[in-house]
């Protein structure tokens, strides 16, 4: 397995397009809250998101390709998903750790519906700052806002 931090220049309409194609699978095993109808919508703008994201870093599978991916803004966790079949297997914290040490991530959205996810940071010293009751484009997906604790 490789992580590789991608610039904007190395991001492919093709590679893109895989990406897109892995998060869809992601979030239809694990998003099971969304609306079947949103999800195509959503579909339609992860190209845009993953060109624009400033930092975007993908797991490498040299059989599978592209098997994960981890964005970051900032110091704030944007996206991270795996393909279904690697859920539970350790890529997500490895993908976790290899953002953290390279941004320190202090701020993750998340869903408040994907319990997994939640309980995944909340596991790793995140707590609940804030909650809003829609994600960032008005859909009716509650959003927990993260922070990293400091003992």
């Amino acid at each position: 397995m490789e992580f590789c931090t991608l610039s904007p220049q190395e991001r492919t309409p093709a590679l893109l397009n895989r990406l897109t194609a892995l998060w869809e699978r992601s979030i239809r095993a694990t998003h099971h809250f969304l609306a079947p109808e949103d999800i195509p919508l959503i579909v339609a703008q992860m190209p845009q998101i993953l060109q624009e994201i400033p930092s975007l870093t993908v797991a490498w599978d040299a059989q599978d390709g592209p098997v994960g991916f981890l964005g970051v803004a900032g110091h704030t966790l944007e996206l991270l998903y795996l393909s279904p079949d690697r859920l539970g297997q350790g890529l997500g914290s490895a993908l976790f750790h290899h953002g953290m040490a390279q941004h320190y991530i202090s701020q993750i959205p998340v869903h408040e519906d994907n319990i997994k996810a939640l309980d995944f940071y909340l596991r790793r010293s995140y707590r609940v700052h804030h909650r809003t009751p829609t994600d960032r484009q008005g859909r009716p997906y509650p959003i927990l806002h993260l922070t990293l604790s400091c003992y």
